[in-house]
């Protein structure tokens, strides 16, 4: 009867292994052109930044309008053997700036994700297969308690971040034109708001474009300037009267 009972749980199991060998493999194409990886075909945005200055006169905004301009321009083989296109990105003041060049950049992207590195750092900006709800760690390649110097200010930008989707296959209205893009990816990075840390930062994706809409409100305040440290007075004040550091920064696709 054991003898019996084990052949037909191993007929089960070697029948279940043949339809799993039979299975045809999925079809990355419609997520990978999420992460278009294309030479020569620049893409312009809108890039409205703002820094904060911690000054004697009080924390100034300081406010900057730009055009951004990115091109992946070579294409070659990492030591890893992954296929990696080298871009570069430029920029220029609105309305009538010149062009300045600004950095380079790499990107790459496999059947489980799509990297960027800039700046001696990389980020695991979207993961495969597109699924609602799915996380992931962004930033698996360097450490993200990482403080930068913004506004001659120490700020964690990335810290505790939690790379998730939270709509996918959607219109989402996106970039100050409104932007209509049917199919649309949010990509939700951080939504941190407590009385000394203002972290909200998402990007969305489109099909055959890539990224279409980058947004960070990275604020922080140790409520000294605006309330002498009386933090129960700080906690109802709105963050642009008691942030003390950090940056906004909205990116829009514009062609």
């Amino acid at each position: 009867m054991k003898t019996l009972l084990y052949t037909s749980l191993l007929a089960v199991c070697l029948l279940a292994a043949c339809d799993e060998e039979a299975a045809p493999p999925r079809d990355f194409s419609e997520d990978l052109a999420y992460f278009p990886l294309e030479l020569d075909q620049p893409k312009f945005y809108a890039l409205d930044s703002i820094v904060l200055f911690n000054t004697v006169q009080g924390i100034v905004y300081d406010t900057a309008r730009l055009e951004v301009r990115e091109t992946l321009v070579e294409r070659f083989e990492a030591a890893d053997g992954t296929e990696t296109y080298r871009g570069e990105r430029w920029d220029r003041r609105l309305p009538n700036g010149t062009w300045r060049f600004q950095q380079t950049y790499t990107m790459s992207r496999s059947n489980l994700r799509a990297t960027r590195n800039e700046d001696n750092l990389s980020f695991t900006k979207l993961v495969f297969p597109l699924t609602e709800g799915k996380r992931w760690d962004g930033h698996t390649a360097f450490d993200d308690t990482r403080e930068f110097v913004i506004g001659g200010e120490f700020v964690s930008i990335y810290q505790d971040w939690d790379y998730r989707y939270t709509a996918t296959d959607n219109q989402i209205a996106a970039g100050s034109a409104a932007l209509n893009i049917d199919g649309a990816v949010l990509v939700e990075q951080d939504v941190t708001d407590n009385l000394i840390t203002q972290s909200i930062a998402y990007e969305i994706y489109a099909p055959n474009i890539g990224l279409v809409e980058r947004f960070i409100d990275a604020r922080r305040t140790q409520c000294r300037v605006c309330c002498n440290v009386n933090t129960e007075q700080c906690s109802s004040l709105p963050w642009d009267e008691k942030a003390e550091k950090g940056f906004i920064l909205k990116e829009t696709f514009i062609r």
